[in-house]
């Protein structure tokens, strides 16, 4: 988001950031600066969410200890706002709304102590690798390898991230307990909604990728999760599709006017009262460059197929994936059923057809095809991401002017 700390309309709003462009945006970056007014013991450290750069695919410990960190800084922050709403609203027959955003789990994988050593590497599994044709049909992939000094990573070293990052998932289950815990001593805990989604996956390796930026299941199927005692049953695992489009309705609904705008009603869906979403359609990228690319991924049918098809502009390259029996997407099925591959196209072009994905159209039958380029692989490049609020910019031309700069 440009401004970085834009007011987004929240009556209390403390913002956190991964990277640090300029000294001002450090100073009034909420989280560094509570850290160097508060714990200035810490405040030499540069990265504070782990080095990046070309240690980004590198397994590491947080340089903070668990208390420090910034998601345990957010979860204390969230149970400190919980308070406040006790106080700020006790005349008021409103409801209140929270939304806390944790940086993890996400590179660099730093878990603090003792997260970092929770989980044995060697009891973690390989990588899932189809052939290479499939995996790597999208360019973007191998590109964004090579950008995060991901392009070399072994089987032992890919177990090793994995277990460093189910460590910062099981940390930020302890940060969440934390928040859930003051929700639960509150008296209308029942009536509390509590929505969980993460934003997008990780490869981990899967298809010899890394990081996200695809639309395999390992990026983009997240964890969605909904609680709310009083209205809602436990332990119930629905397969109905649902995306962050259905966010605002949920928070709109859960409110007493629900707002639907580019998702579904949720609630409604759950309750009975309105329809499931026959398909999810993802698009990536500028439409009309070959950046560009769209999925149509169905709800499974009658016959128990679970259709994914992928449109990648760059070389106009197809997938058809049936999750139902390929959950791993490893079986590129488009020259064993034709029928659904144009069926999904067609689908996916119609989605298009909309202001701000039009330009994704050209050629075919009244120029309503999805438009293809030819493959082109872009020049590799690294991503240097480097504390730019303390003048460092990249590796010096001389190792010995980091000494004279420090």
């Amino acid at each position: 988001t440009q401004p970085w700390d834009e007011d987004l309309g929240y009556e209390v709003h403390l913002h956190s950031e991964e990277l640090y462009g300029t000294p001002d945006q450090r100073r009034r970056d909420a989280y560094a600066r509570w850290i160097a007014e508060e714990h200035s013991e810490f405040d030499y450290i540069e990265a504070l969410m782990g080095e990046r750069t070309e240690m980004y695919s590198m397994p590491q410990v947080s340089p903070l200890p668990a208390e420090l960190t910034v998601e345990r800084w957010a979860a204390d922050r969230a149970v400190e706002q919980l308070a406040f709403a006790d106080e700020a609203f006790a005349d008021e027959r409103r409801p209140y709304f929270g939304f806390v955003s944790f940086i993890g789990p996400h590179p660099p994988f730093a878990p603090p102590v003792p997260f970092n050593r929770m989980y044995d590497p060697d009891r973690m599994p390989n990588p899932v690798l189809g052939d290479p044709e499939t995996d790597l049909m999208d360019e973007q992939l191998r590109w964004m390898n090579y950008a995060i000094f991901a392009d070399d990573i072994s089987d032992a070293r890919a177990r090793t991230l994995r277990a460093r990052y189910y460590g910062e998932i099981t940390y930020i289950d302890d940060c969440l307990g934390r928040i859930l815990d003051a929700v639960e001593a509150r008296p209308d805990a029942d009536n509390t909604l509590i929505c969980f989604f993460a934003d997008h996956g990780d490869h981990l390796g899967d298809h010899g990728a890394w990081q996200k930026e695809s639309f395999f299941e390992a990026a983009c199927h997240v964890p969605f999760l909904l609680s709310w005692p009083a209205q809602l049953p436990g332990d119930v695992r629905r397969d109905e599709l649902v995306t962050l489009t259905d966010l605002f309705a949920i928070a709109t609904g859960a409110s007493g006017a629900v707002e639907a705008r580019d998702g579904i009603d949720v609630l409604g869906m759950l309750s009975g009262e309105t329809n499931a979403r026959p398909c999810v359609v993802g698009m990536y990228g500028e439409p009309g460059t070959p950046l560009f690319k769209v999925m149509v991924r169905e709800a499974r049918n009658a016959e128990g197929r679970e259709w994914k098809y992928i449109f990648v502009a760059n070389g106009g390259y197809r997938q058809l994936f049936d999750l139902a029996s390929d959950p791993h997407e490893v079986r590129n099925l488009v020259h064993e059923h034709p029928g659904e591959v144009r069926r999904l196209h067609a689908t996916a072009a119609y989605v298009c057809d909309v202001s701000g994905a039009r330009d994704a159209l050209g050629g075919g039958a009244g120029g309503c095809d999805l438009r293809a380029f030819p493959y082109t692989a872009r020049p590799l490049v690294r991503i240097y991401q480097f504390d730019h609020s303390r003048g460092v910019t990249g590796f010096p031309a001389r190792p010995e002017d980091v000494l004279r700069r420090a």
